[in-house]
């Protein structure tokens, strides 16, 4: 999966973020496609939604899993690297609870980040 095909699956499964996936697109800048999805991540997070951060992980995950070198790089750089600060407004039980949820690939590369920074 490409940028412009990760961009698809992004706005075909959040459609209100058709607007920014675009002009990231139009950039071709993989890093500013997650930036997007990030932050509306971070949004859902503050918001409590939780059925909508359980989508943008599960469509984060499987962009990883999926994507093309670039891609990956891209979630475990920008998405990857912000998720503890995704997570920061949760109570300790809200973000182990978010933490079992997130697919099996995106956790592993969470934590081989924490691990690697030493933490």
């Amino acid at each position: 999966m490409n940028q412009l095909e990760v961009g698809d699956e992004i706005t075909s499964n959040i459609p209100e973020l058709k607007k920014e996936i675009s002009r990231a697109i139009r950039f071709k800048n993989s890093y500013a496609l997650i930036r997007v999805i990030t932050k509306y991540t971070q949004k859902m997070v503050e918001q409590r939604r939780g059925e909508m951060v359980d989508t943008c992980l599960k469509l984060v995950g499987r962009c990883y899993s999926q994507g093309d070198a670039t891609v990956k790089n891209a979630i475990e750089n920008v998405f990857v690297f912000s998720l503890d600060n995704i997570l920061f407004s949760y109570n300790y039980m809200e973000r182990k609870k978010v933490l079992r949820t997130i697919p099996t690939g995106l956790y592993k590369a969470y934590l081989k980040q924490v691990y690697a920074s030493g933490v």
